[in-house]
């Protein structure tokens, strides 16, 4: 078989076989993955679903519990203040509606959509039905105390909320995927929008196990305790378009164009690679003035030109051989000159190290940089220190050691250990060693050393003036990373407060969000508002009212956890991120704030003291909004709620079923 026909059996094979296995692959495997791609989606919006219905349910019990309250409150079943402060606590979304009953189940008070009494608690896993509307019920016993030492019952108060397809819209839009049905006893009860039932039925048989049908996958959350309500969330099927027959389209194609191709290469490559074969035979018994005759301008007449440009570098090989050191040098201080523009430590430091040690073809190398309190160096990087016995976090006092002598003298060194040089026991073990230091206007900041030549030499002049040359443009790297980190502090920072400022929480609330709906977890956020703030500085003066901020960020600081975001919004007004916190945990942070801010008045001894009050709105990711425009809206709401219910106060966020 000639050379010809195996170079165009070979392309061909080469371009056909890694074909074929891809258009197997997308024939296969792809929409294979496809559909587990979106099943996983489907379940995680599912999961997300369930989480702000069981939240509901968490939600039903505190109102029950403040209806209870109330009940204990007056002053009897007829009390014409009862059903007063029921609206209100529904007209604050603490529920739907609420139910009071006496002992012998008469009612007491009523408001919104109240629940029939007795009802199955939520916490049960059950939902319940009052005048065909299924609702999630939280049912607390009112108790007085008899003539005993036990409590006997004195009624009941239920909390509800309604399970209607305005919250299946509510959900579908927490859940940012597909069309949410809510089922009751294995029925549907409410939808976002139309689903087939029989995909319905067949998700309730499959229970947690993803089903298709009708152009449509569907994943159900069955119901469980803390969650009466089961969740099926349903999306169009995705499909490949038409994967089949554009991989078999494209093989064809590829294969006619690849034996043409195959063909003509065969042809034209076979008589330049005998010419090359020879020349090279030539060159390898030491004819360096072999040339090549360049009858193309193809891969193959730029490789017969490149073989003479080879033979011809070659011969002026030695000739160079000291102009490159010289090179070298000017490499090096180029390689400086672009360090000044980076503003990554360690890129930079590692940079440093490793053109230091090709440059003085060293065995090992370390860059230590000066302590905060300028009383140690500290190893910031280094290159073969392990099999040396070095430790990560190696710390050597200033003055001690080679290294230690060169940061307090600011004078390089060089030469053998056993010739003088004492290094610290911390240090590399070497035979030979180099040390400069790196400074910033004449002020030593740390000390460059690489140890033991590669070829066993002691280190030369010339090396030390190559370090010399790029260290300093290092030195001035240095400098510019610590001002842009300065600056990027300052630019995340609030300069009255030293609160983060608005760009910060804005990139922050973004994370969290994302995270949040990651895991499943719940974000509380509060927005603050200063009271009458600007009755403040027009009565005392904006001095005063700055004295005022920082007071209060103080104050607020002291009441949230280390892994919550306090940042100051804008004027008057913070906001405060609470990781892993649900509504309660929300309205009590709210509460300790504002109690916080009230417990004692502002102001310096010797100033007038200061009344000043917080209004709070609290919102809770994912239940008031799934995105952080939706979430700061709600509780922005509720803020100017908390300012009408009077001021020194905080509101919750209703819960909307129009996205915003």
């Amino acid at each position: 078989m000639t050379l010809r026909t195996r170079l165009t059996a070979a392309f061909v094979l080469v371009v056909l076989v890694p074909l074929l296995v891809v258009v197997a692959l997308l024939t296969t495997v792809l929409p294979a993955a496809i559909a587990e791609r979106q099943a996983q989606g489907l379940t995680s919006s599912s999961r997300l679903a369930a989480a702000v219905v069981a939240s509901l349910c968490d939600r039903a019990r505190a109102g029950a519990e403040a209806a209870a309250r109330v009940a204990a409150a007056t002053t009897g079943p007829d009390d014409a203040a009862l059903r007063p402060a029921l609206e209100e606590l529904v007209r604050r979304g603490l529920a739907d509606g609420m139910r009071v009953t006496t002992a012998d189940g008469t009612t007491a008070g009523e408001a919104g959509q109240a629940p029939d009494v007795p009802s199955r608690d939520c916490s049960t896993g059950q939902s319940v039905r009052t005048a065909g509307a299924v609702q999630i019920a939280a049912v607390v016993s009112l108790n007085r105390r008899g003539g005993g030492t036990q409590d006997s019952p004195a009624g009941a108060a239920v909390a509800a909320f309604t399970v209607d397809d305005a919250l299946a819209r509510t959900l579908r839009t927490s859940a940012g995927v597909g069309e949410v049905v809510l089922l009751a006893a294995g029925q549907p009860v409410a939808a976002s929008a139309p689903v087939p039932g029989p995909l319905v039925r067949a998700a309730v048989q499959a229970e947690t196990t993803p089903v298709s049908g009708w152009d449509r996958i569907a994943v159900l959350t069955p119901a469980r305790p803390g969650q009466p309500v089961a969740v099926l969330v349903s999306q169009r099927q995705g499909e490949g378009p038409g994967v089949l027959l554009i991989g078999l389209t494209v093989t064809a194609g590829a294969v006619l164009l690849a034996a043409v191709i195959a063909l003509l290469l065969a042809r034209a490559t076979t008589r330049p690679l005998g010419e090359l074969g020879a020349a090279a035979a030539r060159v390898a018994g030491g004819d360096l003035e072999t040339t090549i005759e360049v009858r193309s301008r193809d891969e193959l007449g730029h490789l017969a030109a490149s073989f003479n440009t080879m033979t011809g570098e070659l011969r002026r090989y030695v000739g160079a051989l000291q102009a490159s050191r010289d090179e070298l040098q000017a490499g090096v201080a180029r390689i400086g000159d672009t360090l000044s523009g980076t503003h990554d430590l360690d890129r930079i430091l590692t940079v440093v190290l490793d053109t230091a040690m090709s440059s003085t073809r060293a065995q090992a190398g370390a860059v230590f940089l000066l302590s905060a309190d300028g009383t140690h160096l500290e190893l910031a990087v280094g290159q073969g220190l392990e099999e040396r016995g070095v430790a990560c976090d190696l710390r050597l006092p200033v003055g001690a050691g080679v290294a230690g002598r060169v940061a307090r003298s600011g004078e390089a060194v060089r030469g053998w250990v056993a010739e003088g040089l004492t290094p610290d026991p911390g240090e590399p073990a070497a035979q030979a060693l180099l040390a400069v230091p790196l400074k910033s206007s004449a002020n030593v900041i740390g000390v460059l050393t690489v140890y033991d030549r590669a070829d066993g030499e002691a280190f030369e002049e010339a090396d030390l003036v190559t370090l010399r040359t790029f260290t300093s443009q290092a030195t001035v790297a240095v400098d510019n990373v610590l001002l842009h980190e300065e600056a990027r502090r300052l630019s995340i920072t609030d300069g009255l407060t030293g609160l983060a400022n608005y760009r910060h929480f804005a990139v922050t609330i973004g994370r969290e969000i994302e995270r949040a709906a990651r895991f499943g977890r719940p974000l509380g956020l509060l927005l603050l508002d200063l009271d009458h703030f600007k009755l403040v500085n027009d009565v005392h003066g904006h001095q005063r009212g700055d004295a005022v901020l920082v007071d209060l960020a103080a104050r607020v600081r002291g009441q949230v956890r280390d892994v919550d975001t306090l940042a100051r919004y804008g004027g008057e007004e913070f906001v405060v991120l609470l990781p892993e916190t649900d509504e309660e945990g929300a309205v009590q942070a709210a509460e300790r704030i504002r109690a916080a801010v009230r417990r004692r008045p502002f102001g310096e001894p010797g100033e007038p003291p200061l009344e000043v009050s917080v209004s709070v709105g609290v919102a809770v990711f994912p239940a008031h909004g799934a995105t952080s425009t939706m979430l700061l809206r709600r509780a922005d709401e509720a803020l100017y709620a908390a300012k009408r219910a009077g001021r020194d106060t905080w509101r919750l966020a209703e819960v909307s079923s129009v996205e915003s």
